[in-house]
């Protein structure tokens, strides 16, 4: 089951470079790290979780950043 939810994860992070909008990008890949923590958390692989976890901090502030940009 634990190689199921990597899979899912991995699928999650290569889809989200099929997009060209960024934004779309860093979405769909914040939706694979947090699977991915979720699978270090099954593994107990601690470099997996904690780098996917800064990942989703890392995408949540460069969208904040690109929203701040488009206000007028």
């Amino acid at each position: 089951m634990h190689e199921i939810i990597g899979i899912i994860a991995t699928l999650f992070v290569l889809l989200s470079f099929l997009f060209t909008a960024e934004k779309r990008i860093r979405q769909v890949n914040i939706i694979g790290a947090a699977i991915f923590i979720v699978y270090g958390i099954l593994i107990t692989a601690h470099s997996v979780y904690i780098l996917n976890a800064a990942l989703i901090i890392i995408h949540l502030y460069k969208l904040y950043k690109g929203r701040e940009r488009r206000k007028p």
